[in-house]
């Protein structure tokens, strides 16, 4: 069999080689002249950048060892800091809850034990599938374990029965209070960690293992067309060359090819920002927070981290973050000399690098009405043609999931 992979993002180099593993010819097709995607490792002035994507923490276990991909943890994997108080969150489930009770919160422990508990039933019946559930088969398997409300309430409404609202955006992206509560399980992971050499790492690792299987990788190769004869695809064309093959995946935003698709969503520019920040030294850490430096802070002024604490191979200071650029250049009294280089990326920048259509990090909205019924599938009307991206099911990040199931589904049905 002879499958194409449009697109070299996280996904489309696990599926392919996952398809290649098991003896299928693979050819991939990527526009850039580099693979990852969004997740990418950039050097900025000699010193190594995640560009865009800066923490792994939804990928699932099981294809991170398969990758060998190198990834570094501390026993405090996020520190919230809000109003002066310092909540380090442990990996340990005890210590974590512990925190929270001492700040205050004292529903915390029934907050996190349902979710950990909805978590794990969207683990054992809703992660790896071949179709994606309704919301309604969703819902019908929550209430048998008493977790209707993580699909019948929206994300505002369940924090505020728990939590006091000034923690409601450590746990949910702006934007997103109204969607289902289905997204605080989504995004809520202790598994958060560095990939040692930035987010490029992953792609690295993925591609290695491709290659060693016999996936060939051609870059500076943008798919114009996809072919289709008879309602069968049968190849696509690229610098006006026809490429054929028995299977074709899409692994770029379901949105590049909306008109083939039947796509009709028209979004507004996203407003997200990122910045990396290059030092010529440490900067100093505001004293609460003194012994956290190397987690993922979450402030109220957004997230932030300084990879070079544990990562060696970044040959630099870095900060990287989604916050606000002079809160934070206030925060740690980053003075103008001490800078030597500011990167930024936002939603209008990654159109052109990422051709990330309204530059959507999730490809579609995580918000009520895209996380089921209007987030594509895995398949499509042509039965040889498969998405597979984070605009499918079951969302954003760098999860590898949608690649995994739908290597699955090709084997199980050709």
């Amino acid at each position: 069999m002879r499958a194409i992979v449009v697109g070299g993002g996280h996904n489309g180099l696990i599926v392919a080689s996952l398809l290649a593993e098991k003896g299928v010819k693979v050819t991939l097709f990527e526009a850039r002249d580099k693979l990852g995607g969004m997740a990418e490792t950039v050097e900025i002035r000699g010193v190594k950048v995640s560009r865009a994507s800066y923490v792994l923490g939804l990928m699932p276990e099981f294809l991170i060892k398969k990758f060998n991909i190198p990834v570094l943890k501390s026993d405090v994997f996020q520190t919230l800091y809000v109003n002066g108080k310092v909540i380090p969150f442990w990996r340990d489930r005890e210590k974590r809850i512990k925190e929270m009770v001492k700040a205050g919160e004292t529903k915390y422990p029934e907050f996190e034990d349902k979710l950990l508990r909805f978590k794990e039933l969207l683990a054992r019946k809703f992660t790896f599938v071949t179709k994606p559930p309704s919301k309604e088969e969703v819902k019908e398997e929550a209430e048998k374990e008493g977790l209707e409300e993580f699909v019948t309430e929206s994300a505002k409404k369940l924090l505020s029965e728990y939590l006091s609202e000034e923690y409601h955006h450590f746990f949910i992206y702006p934007g997103m209070e109204r969607s289902s509560a289905y997204v605080i399980a989504y995004y809520f992971s202790t598994d958060w960690a560095l990939v040692e050499g930035g987010m490029g790492t992953v792609a690295e690792k993925i591609a290695e293992f491709g290659r060693n299987h016999g996936v060939e990788f051609r870059l500076n190769s943008k798919v114009e067309d996809i072919v289709i004869k008879d309602d069968e695809v049968k190849g696509v064309i690229v610098n006006g060359k026809t490429y054929e093959a028995d299977v074709v995946i899409i692994a770029t935003s379901p949105l590049v090819f909306s008109d083939l698709l039947g796509l009709k969503v028209n979004l507004p520019i996203s407003r997200w920002r990122k910045y990396n920040i290059i030092l010529k030294d440490f900067p100093k850490i505001p004293e609460p927070l003194k012994g956290f430096e190397h987690s993922l802070l979450d402030t109220e002024f957004g997230e932030i981290i300084i990879p070079s604490i544990l990562d060696k191979t970044r040959n630099g200071v870095v900060i990287e973050t989604m916050g606000d650029l002079e809160e934070i250049k206030e925060f740690f009294k980053i003075k103008d000399e001490d800078v030597v280089y500011v990167d930024k990326i936002d939603g209008k920048m990654s159109q052109q690098l990422y051709n990330l259509p309204f530059g959507n990090l999730n490809h579609l909205p995580m918000t009520d009405d895209f996380l089921f019924n209007r987030r594509p599938g895995y398949t499509t009307k042509y039965k040889n043609l498969y998405l597979c991206s984070a605009g499918t099911y079951p969302g954003g990040q760098v999860t590898g999931i949608p690649a995994y199931n739908v290597a699955n589904l090709i084997f199980s049905t050709h």
